[in-house]
């Protein structure tokens, strides 16, 4: 997330000096300048629908649009945003729907990753178990190819955590930006739920039975990262100081590639933007798609009114 944030700096800068448009929608209302962040790593999660949504309904002649696939960033000023509706929305769901395909290779991959470990297992939890209680020592072998396999299974869990990382340094530049410029400053996360393989109920519990895999079983595959990615504090203070207000809607629909026995790997993430959106003014809503979260952003708009 953080390298797909860059981008977006040179960009807001050039929306910046566009000329403002001679017809507002809303005359009596400030102009908003919005950027909302695509955070999926599948299009089919009603990305197109929330694409539809924001040039139809949320925005007018008299806003500036940013959107930020997880590859690239998309400005659309205010004389952008006055061409044909229709036009702006098949350009951008085919842009997002090339961006999150090639952006999300790396994260199938350590995904497949971590299938693949837990597979192996499941597949030596039960003579692991067996070997440990012999009391002929016949277990050392199957003792360090369960060894090898947490190893296996945590290496692949530390790629997917350096794909996931935020980068705080990267979102006060992004805000920043957004110092001087007329009108409200709003910046909407949509964030996909992300999950990750772990091994079956049957196979936990064989792990946990025994005291050498027991307390690992537990960190790998019981255990959140309840770790915050940033400094949700200090970020906040910051956006206020902007102003800025910040939007979290956390999309919960269960649509992706992993099958078998799934552990929920993005509580980090919702606890630290659900603060910030608190703080900030903003909301923070889960919600099946991604559509719904923009249209209580915009009803948060209208009762701000």
């Amino acid at each position: 997330m953080h390298r797909r944030m860059v981008r977006a700096l040179f960009v807001i800068s050039l929306i910046a000096l566009a000329v403002v448009s001679s017809c507002p929608l809303r005359a009596a209302d400030s102009p908003r300048n919005v950027v909302v962040f695509f955070q999926f790593q599948e299009n089919t999660n009603g990305v197109e629908d929330a694409v539809k949504y924001i040039f139809n309904e949320m925005l007018g002649p008299n806003d500036q649009l940013i959107i930020q696939s997880p590859a690239r960033v998309y400005g659309f000023s205010k004389a952008t945003l006055a061409k044909p509706k229709s036009e702006l929305i098949a350009m951008m769901q085919e842009k997002l729907r090339s961006d999150i395909s090639r952006a999300a290779q790396d994260y199938k991959q350590v995904i497949k990753d971590l299938q693949v470990a837990t597979n192996n297992i499941e597949a030596n939890a039960g003579s692991t178990s067996q070997d440990v209680d012999s009391s002929m020592g016949g277990g050392q072998a199957s003792t360090v190819d369960m060894r090898n396999l947490f190893m296996n299974y945590r290496q692949a869990l530390n790629n997917l955590n350096v794909l996931r990382k935020v980068n705080e340094a990267t979102l006060r530049q992004l805000a920043g930006a957004f110092r001087g410029q007329p009108g409200e400053n709003h910046i909407v996360i949509l964030f996909e739920r992300e999950f990750r393989p772990i091994p079956n109920r049957e196979t936990l519990n064989e792990l946990r039975s025994v005291p050498l895999f027991a307390f690992q079983s537990n960190e790998l595959f019981s255990s959140d990262n309840l770790k915050e990615p940033f400094d949700t504090a200090a970020l906040t203070d910051f956006f206020k100081q902007v102003p800025l207000t910040q939007h979290f809607i956390y999309v919960t629909s269960k649509n992706n590639s992993t099958s078998g026995n799934q552990f929920e790997n993005s509580g980090d993430v919702y606890g630290a933007f659900s603060k910030v959106a608190k703080a900030t003014g903003g909301i923070c809503e889960s919600l099946a798609e991604p559509k719904a979260g923009l249209k209580a952003v915009a009803k948060a708009w209208k009762e701000a009114k």
